[in-house]
């Protein structure tokens, strides 16, 4: 076995492990991904966010009046449209509700903005937008009319902590703080609550931010259903609408399909700590020459990524059940689901990241191949020319977004922000555009603007770069072509998996045919595989001449019986097994007995043609030059040495005598076509 392909045999090694590592943890990750889960949120979305049936939908309210509308029209008509008893409420007939529902704001004092001078006897009010520091923690002042069910003076007075996350929103960042109001299991009841709220002036112009909080669960498919909708108050005046609907499978190992993952789990776990120790003896060993490598680095990630989602899942399983538990034993108050949910989030973009990293890291295995070989010395020239484009790029790109803010972010949504403007210029770049838009907002500079960024960017920028890959491409390409081909690793791996599908059919029909053979009685017919000479067999792994050209010999003075079963063999075989055969004859021939590979051979054959050509132009000159000495020759003998010129030393010969000859010359190099 050569070192080429001892380093194949490893590198195959390599790649079946993080293939069976592959599996695992796709197995780990998108076993608990469940169809169901886009069908649940659709559900809760139709009936709280977008249903057909109502007068007001939740992203159509804008006003304060709208907004108490929904609250007592289409919020509380899903909540408690098919309850059971006052006891346990069932939303679309399966999702029980876990706790009660709750409704946050966040308020900012009267003196959080300052008043200009001149309208100070005008004005005596100013509402900034949020800030943490501007938040009013005062009492506020509250009279049940309706209704003393439940508050017990909750959504008057100010909360630092309350059980939720800071959240942020289309304007700002927001903390866990302020007035809550929870809302009971009976509907009247609540309605009650909410005219209070409206009556009393709850949602005042210091209001800047209101969230509806509730939870439910559907044992029919395991799920939990964290919903929060969102309403900002503009200082300008007006409300943006926002929700956010998190389905997620919080109660793991229920089912027999979630103990086989809980098993797949186990073997991940032992992948990791295998990794761990072989990372850490190459971390000892190279030391922080380890991290310059690219796939050294990418190990580290995905192990790293691994075990943060074992922590998350750690938390998650301690947690549930204790959140569970309460909520079904005091069910006058509220439970937040909000953390977990957030981690479990995190559990599920971190998963999804690590599972799309071990897959590329399926190219290091494959990069000794051809088109590997393409693509990674093609980045690797162009890297620099990228970078220097890019830059150029980035001037360019980067001018046309201010421009765009400063000219529609007024008027136009998709220009209101930097960033907005960013996005939309690459929305642009992939002909997402609305032209007419920019038109209206200016209708001299928004054409002039369209014009001069699709002719700069699409036209010379975007061309640029396709021209810089397109031209390194090609000189690698040619590069690459010209070099003397190796064994590829994929050659290798395509040998191997031929060999390891067609062993089976190989053996099933030796063995029909030995039983045929032995049912007739000649021995002499027993098929036997493929034979190959003993003494190559046990031939020493060498490059000598002399011993190969033995083996061969030898080979050719066997008996010719066993060639014939050997042919019989092979004869069995039908033709379109054939190929899979002769990759089973690749492995039992010793590899200093093997002959090139395609490639090699096609170069060599290049090489062959080339040599052959250079060869016939220099037997061309030389019959050229036999021919001029025969013919000195003959003429020397015809005339008894006097057809020779005398030269002297140093001299040439005379004129006369080179135009004779060159007139002879051409009809006695006719006579060359012999040597060729």
């Amino acid at each position: 076995m050569t070192e080429k392909d001892k380093e194949n045999q490893q590198r195959f090694k390599g790649l079946l492990l993080h293939i069976f590592f592959l599996v695992t943890l796709s197995i780990v990750v998108c076993g608990t991904v469940s169809p169901y889960q886009f069908y649940y949120t659709r559900s809760i979305e139709s009936l709280f966010i977008d249903g057909s049936t109502v007068e007001t939908t939740w992203p159509e309210v804008d006003t304060w009046d709208s907004l108490w509308s929904y609250l007592n029209g289409p919020f509380l008509d899903g909540i408690y449209d098919n309850s059971v008893d006052d006891q346990e409420i069932y939303v679309y007939n399966e999702n029980k509700l876990l706790s009660l529902p709750r409704i946050r704001q966040l308020k900012v004092t009267n003196s959080s903005c300052q008043i200009p001078s001149v309208f100070g006897s005008s004005l005596h009010n100013c509402y900034s937008g949020y800030h943490p520091d501007d938040e009013s923690s005062s009492t506020l002042p509250f009279e049940y009319v309706y209704s003393d069910q439940g508050t017990s003076g909750s959504s008057r007075l100010y909360n630092p902590r309350l059980q939720t996350r800071p959240y942020s929103g289309y304007l700002t960042s927001y903390s866990r703080a302020g007035y809550q109001q929870l809302l009971t299991r009976n509907k009247v009841v609540s309605s009650f609550i909410l005219s209070d709220l409206q009556y009393n002036g709850w949602v005042d112009r210091g209001t800047r931010a209101m969230f509806i909080d509730f939870t439910v669960y559907n044992v029919n498919i395991n799920m939990f259903a964290v919903v929060k909708l969102v309403a900002e108050f503009l200082p300008t005046g007006g409300v943006m609408t926002s929700y956010d609907v998190l389905v997620q499978k919080f109660l793991r190992y229920v089912t027999p399909w979630d103990k086989v993952i809980f098993g797949f789990e186990i073997v991940l776990i032992l992948f990791v700590i295998y990794f761990l120790v072989e990372e850490g003896m190459e971390l000892c060993i190279f030391r922080m020459r380890y991290f310059m490598d690219i796939w050294n680095v990418l190990d580290t990630i995905i192990i790293v990524q691994i075990l943060v989602g074992f922590g998350i899942s750690l938390y998650r399983t301690m947690t549930i059940e204790g959140l569970i538990v309460d909520s079904e034993a005091d069910t006058d108050t509220f439970t937040s689901f909000e953390n977990i949910a957030f981690y479990e989030m995190i559990y599920n973009d971190n998963a999804a990241i690590c599972l799309f990293l071990t897959w590329m890291k399926v190219f290091k295995f494959i990069n000794v191949t051809k088109t590997m070989r393409y693509f990674s010395t093609t980045l690797s020239r162009c890297c620099k020319d990228i970078l220097s484009f890019s830059l150029m790029f980035l001037i360019v790109f980067f001018a046309f977004a201010q421009l765009g803010q400063l000219l529609f972010g007024t008027v136009n949504r998709d220009f209101s922000s930097f960033l907005d403007s960013t996005y939309t210029l690459f929305r642009i770049i992939l002909g997402d555009f609305d032209f007419l838009a920019l038109e209206r907002a200016r209708n001299l500079l928004g054409p002039i603007f369209f014009i001069s960024y699709i002719f700069l960017v699409f036209f010379i920028l975007l061309n640029m770069f396709l021209a810089i890959i397109n031209d390194t491409y090609s000189a690698v390409k040619v590069e690459l072509d010209s070099e003397v081909q190796v064994t590829e690793f994929g050659e290798y791996v395509k040998r191997r998996i031929t060999g390891l599908f067609s062993c089976c059919a190989r053996k099933k029909k030796s063995k029909e045919v030995e039983e045929g053979d032995e049912e007739e009685g000649d021995p002499e017919k027993v098929p036997a595989e493929i034979v190959l000479p003993e003494e190559a067999m046990r031939a020493p792994r060498s490059d000598d001449e002399d011993s190969v050209d033995s083996m061969f010999e030898d080979s050719e003075n066997r008996p010719a019986g066993r060639n014939l079963r050997t042919q019989e063999t092979m004869s069995s075989y039908p033709p379109w097994d054939m190929q899979s055969n002769a990759g089973l004859m690749m492995d039992r021939i010793p590899s200093h007995l093997r002959g090139p590979t395609y490639e090699e051979f096609k170069i060599l054959s290049r090489r062959v043609d080339r040599n052959d050509d250079a060869m016939g132009s220099v037997i061309s000159k030389i019959d050229a030059v036999l021919g001029k000495l025969e013919l000195l020759e003959r003429n020397y003998n015809g005339t008894g040495g006097g057809m020779y010129p005398v030269v002297e030393e140093g001299g040439d010969f005379p004129d006369s005598f080179e135009d004779e000859q060159t007139i002879h010359i051409p009809d006695e190099t006719n006579r060359s076509d012999s040597w060729t």
